[in-house]
């Protein structure tokens, strides 16, 4: 009966959403810890965003190929991610100009900030599983290693 709970985790493990959710999660956290020590240290705050987000940037680019869907990263897998989240960014910024236009509650801070990001998070990871996906089968790895089906 002790196995249940490790068997329900390693199958969570399989989902590419789950690791997808668990690495922008760690990369979200990495990127805070940046941003404080730089603060802290004395950078002001643009350049400590500058510095802490172009670090996550490479971080989450990295660990999305390895980790949530299992290709070899590649300089072309790290433009087409990066277009990725600038698209990401213009939906959020859209997304929250939109609700800031409806009436109460639809346009409090926190609606506007979870309902912005959800749509950051899902294009994301719509786009990401695609671009990095047809890199797998470019590059020649088995379904074992993608997660992709035959």
């Amino acid at each position: 009966m002790k196995s249940r709970p490790w068997a329900l985790l390693r199958r969570g493990l399989d989902s590419s959403l789950l690791r997808f959710l668990l690495v922008g999660g760690s990369g979200e956290l990495f990127y805070l810890g940046l941003f404080a020590l730089a603060v802290r240290s004395g950078l002001s705050n643009m350049v400590a965003i500058s510095l802490a987000g172009g670090i996550c940037l490479v971080f989450n680019a990295v660990m999305h190929a390895r980790v949530s869907f299992r290709v070899r990263f590649s300089r072309s897998l790290f433009v087409r991610y990066t277009a990725i989240q600038a698209l990401g960014f213009l939906v959020s910024l859209l997304t929250a100009a939109m609700l800031e236009r409806l009436p109460n509650p639809f346009s409090s801070s926190l609606v506007v900030g979870l309902v912005s990001y959800a749509a950051w998070v899902g294009l994301a990871f719509g786009l990401t599983r695609a671009a990095y996906r047809r890199s797998g089968a470019d590059s020649g790895l088995g379904s074992r290693h993608t997660n992709q089906r035959p």
